[in-house]
């Protein structure tokens, strides 16, 4: 179709192949410049590559905020790919999964959250948790982006506390990039405060133990939980799931 045709050529275009016409500068005779064939960069991504790229856009698809991104990214690559292999991920594949938010109505909430991040800028926010009646506004100053079993949250602290404050980034009402700079706090181990809790919250990490029945527990066998977990195995079958982090509230949820 002229419309595929047209598409593939801004593909083209945009990888840094100009295209003109003919002579009469036509563009239904479309080429490459001649500039172009002798400086045309001598890249090949492998077979795997392109399996590897494919398969990751399927997965991310579903719940990014780059999700027409990512479709034509993956347009791109089924064209770089051979037909059976292009083919093959689609008969082996399928996205899938209840539960999962969508962020493709936030997309601009996160750009700005990663440019806040980068820059170190202060932001004005509007929030609203579940249990609040209205959205509250604050000043914000965002440490991290964090994704947790579905989930996309900023890590970060609200002038003058000290506390961290998780948001969760789809509660987000408003965001707006303020000219004043943040300093992050040199004592915070924002990797100690991804082992130390068990999701989003962080607490005073606990010893945790959760006895599992016999029928349970080959699925409990089968995941990585927290990264400080052991289990130990029992005589009936049985099986204890210990390992240390806060967040009783998250705990006893997934429990």
């Amino acid at each position: 179709r002229r419309e595929t045709i047209y598409r593939d050529l801004r593909a083209l275009e945009d990888a840094g192949y100009p295209i003109c016409g003919d002579e009469s500068g036509r563009l239904s005779h479309p080429r490459l410049l001649p500039e172009a064939r002798r400086h045309a960069p001598h890249l090949r991504l492998s077979d795997e590559e392109i399996t590897a790229l494919l398969w990751a856009s399927r997965q991310a698809a579903e719940q990014s905020p780059f999700r027409e991104a990512l479709g034509a990214a993956a347009a791109k690559l089924r064209a770089m790919a051979r037909q059976d292999q292009a083919a093959g991920i689609d008969a082996v594949m399928t996205e899938g999964g209840w539960g999962m938010k969508d962020y493709g109505p936030h997309r601009e909430t996160i750009l700005r959250l990663v440019e806040a991040i980068l820059r170190h800028s202060r932001c004005e926010v509007e929030y609203q948790s579940p249990a609040a009646a209205a959205a509250k506004a604050y000043p914000y100053d965002p440490y991290r982006l964090v994704s947790v079993a579905g989930g996309l949250y900023c890590l970060g602290k609200v002038p003058p506390h000290e506390n961290l404050t998780t948001l969760a980034v789809d509660r987000i009402r408003s965001l707006r990039i303020t000219d004043d700079k943040f300093e992050i706090d040199p004592g915070l181990d924002l990797d100690r405060y991804r082992r130390e809790s068990f999701g989003v919250v962080w607490e005073e990490p606990m010893n945790v133990m959760i006895r599992f029945s016999a029928d349970q527990a080959p699925y409990v066998r089968e995941r990585i939980w927290h990264p400080t977990q052991r289990i130990r195995d029992l005589p009936d079958g049985r099986i204890d799931l210990s390992f240390k982090a806060g967040g009783m509230f998250e705990i006893a949820r997934w429990v």
